[in-house]
């Protein structure tokens, strides 16, 4: 399993090809940039990127607003590879379909510190799986960002290859959206929700497909670009709290997970791992806590999910445990902040009404 930054971030690129459809869509430029924290000028920066935190609460934004589940399947069908810059090109330009997948899992870090994808070409042979990783976050913004991201590698796959395949099975961990239609559409093979993982199973006969821009020149010259840039990129996220908060996120819904685990999963000792935390001016423990905050925080005020389930996901062993917790570090109880969050949707779909009606 990947290890992510504990605040892991998204690329411009991809944050722009959702702003681009909204506003085809009739949403307000403007609205989009200042909810995603971005600049008109941002948006041509390839350097340039935004939080993870940011990019889904543009994805609710959209879909809440358009009232539209098929949304991030119709993001995905107008993205085209060329449009995710060296990642792009260096996927594009593979010898064969295999590589491309490869280049896929090696450089999606380019675009996004999460999802990470991971082919499995051996349990079915004859059925290789492309799983995406994420950070298990079960917000409206966080399940379509997983449906459009499963989308685009699957019309990443279909153009490197030009053959317009239909996978074998999609799996999504997340629930069912009210509306499957686009995703039928699109996928055009069995769907399956509230499943293990995040993915797809394809035919094994692609991996052998030359891509129709397979040029072993040019491939050579985004790859070494590739490498420079993924190399920058694992500087820049390798603060050990960063993967310290990531672990911890991944292991909270087992209990609160100690010190010497985490360490453990990092491939260091309890000692080094408090040392390096200490020299970046925080604790394990203030991690675990700003951990779970963060992860309570989002939960409220972005999805359903019961306060039993929250209590769970968040290691506590009661839900009294956890609201008494969250008091102490928000200064309110759990259902405060929801209601808090549900008042502010009902105003901000009260207003998206009035604008409709006034025809803009």
């Amino acid at each position: 399993m990947p290890v992510f930054p504990s605040r892991p971030t998204v690329s411009t690129a991809v944050a722009g090809r959702v702003i681009s459809y909204a506003t085809s869509r009739g949403l307000r430029r403007g609205d989009l940039l200042a909810i995603a924290g971005l600049s008109a000028e941002s948006l041509t920066d390839a350097d340039a990127r935004i939080p993870v935190t940011s990019f889904d609460a543009l994805w609710a934004h959209v879909v809440r607003t358009l009232d539209d589940p098929g949304v991030p399947i119709h993001v995905a069908a107008r993205t085209r590879m060329e449009e995710m810059h060296v990642m792009g090109f260096a996927v594009m330009t593979s010898e064969s379909a295999r590589e491309a997948l490869d280049r896929v899992d090696r450089y999606m870090v380019l675009l996004a510190d999460t999802p990470r994808w991971e082919t499995d070409y051996t349990t079915d042979p004859g059925a290789p799986f492309a799983e995406q990783h994420r950070s298990p976050r079960f917000t409206l913004g966080a399940r379509v960002a997983v449906e459009c991201s499963l989308a685009m590698h699957v019309r990443g796959f279909r153009q490197c290859a030009g053959v317009e395949f239909s996978p074998l099975r999609v799996t999504f961990r997340h629930a069912a959206p009210r509306d499957l239609a686009a995703h039928r559409d699109f996928f055009r093979c069995p769907l399956e929700f509230g499943a293990p993982r995040d993915g797809y199973a394809f035919p094994a006969s692609l991996l052998e497909v030359v891509p129709r821009d397979a040029n072993p020149a040019l491939s050579a010259f985004f790859f070494r670009h590739a490498e420079d840039l993924r190399r920058r990129r694992a500087v820049e996220s390798a603060r050990m709290s960063d993967q310290v908060g990531a672990a911890v996120a991944h292991l909270l819904a087992s209990g609160e997970p100690s010190a010497s685990v985490v360490a453990r999963q990092l491939g260091t000792s309890e000692r080094t791992l408090r040392r390096h935390l200490e020299e970046e001016g925080t604790t394990f423990r203030q991690i675990v806590g700003e951990v779970r905050r963060r992860t309570a925080e989002e939960l409220l005020r972005e999805s359903d999910t019961s306060m039993s389930e929250i209590a769970f996901l968040l290691g506590f062993s009661e839900v009294t445990a956890f609201a008494r917790a969250f008091k102490r570090w928000s200064g309110r109880t759990p259902g405060q902040l929801r209601e808090e969050a549900r008042g502010g949707r009902a105003l901000h779909a009260a207003a998206a009404v009035e604008r409709k009606a006034d025809g803009g």
